[in-house]
């Protein structure tokens, strides 16, 4: 997961629960899919869930799915969907509002130098009530 912050863009690391610098400038314009949805450029923080798909196949816990590529999409698709749940509701928890919706995939890709294997799947805005 990347946090998309006026100043920057960070990688978060769950195991050290810390933000690793991804890259510079603030990149909140470049996450929308769609011109229109201009409101997100002035949230606070966007963030953007991507995923190493390499990480499935390498898992010491296999289960026998794990190599077929449509397994891996439920997999990873229901680990975001997950997380953007609990993101949703820390941030009703302190009366934030967050929206979790399509980005702009490969602009976003490129701007983070993403490796092979990794994508980016979707973004999630969190900001203060309109």
């Amino acid at each position: 997961m990347y946090a998309v912050l006026p100043q920057g863009t960070y990688l978060y690391d769950a195991m050290s629960h810390s933000l690793t610098p991804a890259a510079s400038g603030d990149l909140r314009p470049k996450v929308s899919a769609h011109q229109r949805q201009n409101s997100m450029v002035k949230a606070p923080v966007i963030l953007v869930y991507a995923v190493d798909i390499a990480r499935y196949k390498k898992s010491k816990l296999q289960e026998p799915g794990l190599r077929d590529i449509e397994t891996q999409k439920s997999y990873y698709n229901v680990a975001a969907g997950l997380i953007a749940g609990n993101v949703y509701l820390f941030a009703a928890s302190q009366g934030l509002a967050a929206w979790f919706h399509n980005c702009n995939k490969q602009a976003l890709a490129q701007e983070l130098k993403l490796p092979d294997g990794h994508r980016v799947l979707y973004a999630q805005t969190v900001g203060f009530p309109v």
